[in-house]
């Protein structure tokens, strides 16, 4: 409050609303979406290429550790941040252009409930450790669902035990 001027903040709470839903199931290399009676695949292999090639170069400089250790930590911090900078990038683009196809259709968006997954699954073999280390399925979700309450649409969250083991088209069996 000023002399010439009063501000009065408001906060109106307003609950999101969608005439469909689109279903979604976030694997390593693809996004599925279930959207309108059709299945949808979102490409996500460049994300996994961008993540495989920092790898490999952080093991380069991380043999370079012993002879040169400051040189090292500098290098592994700057292309950490590239690598970081990079799929972040992909992935905003990715779940901004999801998120406005979304909002043409009045869709709100299914996903699965990944809480804390890596923490259940991460104690595999080293190999399989760092495949699921470049999964961005946490990170996909959560910027989508924030870019869909900005559009005021909803989103929800289901148990993802056997969702990959049921056509969304027909309910039937998908187990091989």
């Amino acid at each position: 409050m000023t002399e010439k001027e009063l501000i009065i903040t408001l906060k109106k709470s307003v609950e999101p609303k969608a005439e469909k839903w689109t279903s979604f199931d976030v694997n390593l290399t693809n996004v599925t979406a279930f959207m309108d009676g059709e299945i949808k695949h979102y490409d996500l292999r460049e994300l996994y290429h961008i993540h495989r090639t920092y790898e490999t170069k952080r093991q380069r400089i991380q043999k370079l550790s012993k002879v040169k250790p400051n040189t090292s930590r500098m290098l592994l911090k700057k292309y950490s941040k590239r690598e970081r900078n990079k799929a972040r990038d992909f992935m905003h683009k990715l779940t901004t252009s999801i998120a406005e196809e979304l909002k043409e259709k009045n869709c709100g968006a299914i996903l699965e409930n990944l809480k804390g997954v890596k923490s259940r699954i991460l104690n595999g073999s080293r190999k399989n450790n760092r495949k699921l280390s470049k999964w961005n399925a946490r990170t996909f979700q959560f910027m989508l669902e924030y870019k869909l309450k900005w559009l005021n649409l909803p989103t929800k969250y289901v148990n993802p035990k056997n969702s990959s083991k049921v056509c969304p088209l027909c309910s039937g069996s998908m187990a091989s």
